[in-house]
């Protein structure tokens, strides 16, 4: 099962892929300003995604309660 947050990663990188490449079929001559734009929201985005499963990781080790485990 994937996670949402796995399926909104792949989608967000997928959408800023096709928009670059849309770019390049439609206005080649803009490529040049919006392709450190469309860098940095895909780093921003992996950033995010990372973000976003260590603070996940950080919420469950910090509310552990090993007598609810049940193993």
């Amino acid at each position: 099962m994937k996670s949402k947050k796995a399926i909104a990663f792949w989608t967000t990188e997928t959408v800023l892929v096709a928009l670059y490449v849309l770019t390049l079929f439609v206005a080649p001559v803009q490529l040049a300003s919006i392709g450190t734009t469309v860098v940095i929201m895909l780093v921003g985005n992996a950033a995010t995604y990372i973000g976003g499963h260590v603070a996940d990781a950080w919420q469950k080790s910090k509310y552990f309660r090993a007598e609810l485990d049940g193993r």
